[in-house]
């Protein structure tokens, strides 16, 4: 019955104002190979515009040869665009998007690229960046973000082949397979709703764990906005990343230099050198058997990847094959602490009052007024 109410609330909501918006979202890069598949069915086009088929095909196994394959057969063509029959859906590696699909040959591999109203986008954002469980005021919270997010990445990103990626360096994109009723109502309760400063869209960055002030953007990436100069954080103890600890080797911290284009041979030192103003460290100092490096420390835990160091507040505790590290925090500290939103959430306050805190200075309107 609840799931029932939902599902009417949405379809009587109100939608006059929002004229709607479509997001370009990368799906794979550089992929060997890409199956599309879709129970319906769909029409595969090329570049000109000409179908390559008269009737919709449900399967279709593409890879790279002179040009791009389709079921082991040459197109000639270097791009392909994939529109499900009406009412229906396209699968990429059996994951099921909404909207339209374009593959294209780029360096090798193929990019595959989902066009699709930013709505329906956010359906499979929202669930897959916070939990669904969470309290609506904290998923609206998340709606408006991600939508003012992805709206500014496409509008700094004209002429480019997509918009954003579907990833945590961009935004977490998971289509159907995560889409939930109340994140859903959280997004049509935002409908259109963005944050904007001084005309324009405001850069929304957000992260999981801030376990202290959030950063200073222009201290993190140069990047000088007033809304994302930090703010004081201390609600989000119940975080799993509030405090962390980690160990990693030698060899592991070798080759996370090697990524980075930095082969060393034996290291004798790995120390904190710079530290932002609210506790994360900027810089790190290597000393090797071949002299000494300088580390930013976001570009380390890149290359040993998120989930060993899932913050830059940390500390070294002990030096030696094994490397004894403790942390606080999850992401890269900027903008909008998620759990942080989740306790404010929890305590009354409503979506607007939570954006407001993190992002001082911004307006919550809706985007046809700046657009």
């Amino acid at each position: 019955m609840h799931s029932i109410l939902i599902a009417l609330f949405l379809f009587f909501l109100p939608t006059a104002a929002w004229a709607g918006e479509t997001i370009r979202v990368a799906l794979l890069e550089n992929a060997a190979q890409v199956l599309v598949t879709s129970g319906e069915g769909f029409f595969v086009k090329t570049a000109s515009g000409d179908l390559l088929s008269k009737h919709p095909i449900t399967s279709a196994d593409l890879r790279i040869q002179k040009g791009i394959t389709l079921n082991r057969q040459e197109t000639g063509e270097e791009a392909l665009f994939f529109s499900p029959r009406r009412g229906g859906k396209i699968a990429i590696n059996r994951q099921l998007y909404d909207g339209t699909i374009q593959i294209k040959k780029k360096n090798g591999g193929l990019l595959v690229i989902n066009e699709i109203d930013i709505e329906r986008y956010l359906q499979g954002v929202v669930p897959a960046e916070m939990p669904a469980d969470w309290e609506m005021e904290a998923l609206k919270v998340q709606a408006v973000i991600s939508r003012t997010y992805a709206l500014y990445q496409r509008e700094n990103r004209k002429g480019k082949e997509y918009d954003l990626v579907n990833t945590i360096l961009g935004q977490v994109y998971k289509g159907e397979s995560v889409e939930d009723s109340r994140a859903s109502l959280a997004i049509a309760q935002t409908k259109g709703q963005i944050l904007s400063y001084d005309g324009g869209l405001a850069l929304t960055f957000f992260h999981s764990t801030s376990a202290g002030p959030t950063e200073d953007a222009a201290e993190r990436w140069n990047i000088a906005f007033p809304y994302l100069k930090g703010v004081s954080c201390p609600l989000d103890r119940d975080s799993p990343y509030h405090e962390w600890k980690r160990t990693i080797t030698l060899d592991d911290l070798e080759a996370a230099l090697g990524k980075l284009g930095h082969p060393v041979g034996a290291i004798a030192t790995l120390t904190p050198l710079q530290w932002s103003r609210a506790g994360r460290l900027l810089t790190v100092r290597i000393l090797y058997s071949g002299g000494e490096l300088i580390v930013k420390a976001e570009d380390l835990r890149k290359a040993l990847g998120y989930k060993i160091l899932p913050s830059t507040r940390f500390t070294i505790e002990s030096f030696g094959r094994k490397i004894q590290i403790r942390g606080m925090g999850y992401g890269h500290g900027v903008g909008l602490c998620q759990w942080g939103a989740k306790v404010m959430a929890e305590s009354g306050l409503n979506f607007d009052e939570i954006l407001l805190y993190y992002y001082p200075g911004v307006t919550l309107q809706p985007y046809e007024e700046i657009k």
